[in-house]
């Protein structure tokens, strides 16, 4: 319980850091670029020096349209089932990536240099991922980048400058979507040492009926069923 707490405090963080590698290395290839996560305040603005991308985290909800009631087996080195656990159920962090220079067109330039590099990526590559993002990603499924949608609305996106307090500039939504594990596993029952027996009784002649299934310890071919 620990860990799982531990991971999810992590997790955010590491995807934090897998987008400021691939916008901070990749925009301008040869180059680092600097990303700020700060809220683009005035104040945060009067620091800044040079030119930055700020990728400000504005959401984080479930996907629920990707939720299912499925629980997954979890099976020891000889394939048996030891325990059952809840599917993963998927996460969405939506960014605002904004670019700050000293001239609108030089902020046009860096923010569209960001979006063609953006838009070569179905998913994070692994090598800009680390801690716990690139263990849940190496052992499910990579984490899915949708770049250029709306954030909630219009309405709301505009709302997001003025709630911060910050000079408007125009911005990028970047969303990753994380296969997240949940639940606690509930352990499955004794393993089975018998073979399976299933008795038919005819109410009308009283005879009854033995079908006995494979043994458990009877191999398996290629497609899993007992030879």
């Amino acid at each position: 319980t620990l860990r799982a707490r531990k991971d999810a405090t992590a997790m955010i963080s590491d995807v934090d850091a897998s987008l400021r590698v691939l916008i901070g290395t990749g925009t301008y290839p040869g180059e680092r670029l600097q990303v700020d996560l700060d809220p683009p305040t005035k104040d945060w603005a009067a620091r800044r020096s040079g030119p930055v991308m700020n990728l400000f985290l504005n959401d984080v909800r479930e996907d629920t349209a990707r939720r299912t009631a499925n629980y997954l087996d979890i099976r020891d080195d000889e394939g048996v089932i030891i325990s059952r656990r809840p599917s993963e159920r998927t996460f969405m962090f939506t960014y605002a990536l904004s670019a700050w220079t000293s001239r609108p067109e030089d902020d046009h330039d860096l923010l569209g240099a960001a979006l063609v590099n953006l838009l070569q990526y179905e998913h994070i590559p692994l090598e800009c991922t680390s801690g716990v993002l690139r263990e849940i990603t190496s052992r499910f499924k990579p984490a899915l980048l949708r770049v250029g949608g709306l954030m909630f609305s219009e309405r709301l996106s505009t709302e997001l400058w003025s709630a911060i307090g910050g000079e408007y500039r125009p911005t990028l939504a970047i969303t990753v979507s994380v296969e997240i594990p949940t639940g606690l596993a509930i352990d499955a029952g004794p393993r089975q040492t018998e073979p399976p027996r299933f008795v038919f009784n005819d109410t009308r002649s009283g005879t009854s009926t033995t079908v006995e299934g494979p043994s458990p310890t009877a191999p398996l071919d290629a497609a899993g069923n007992p030879v």
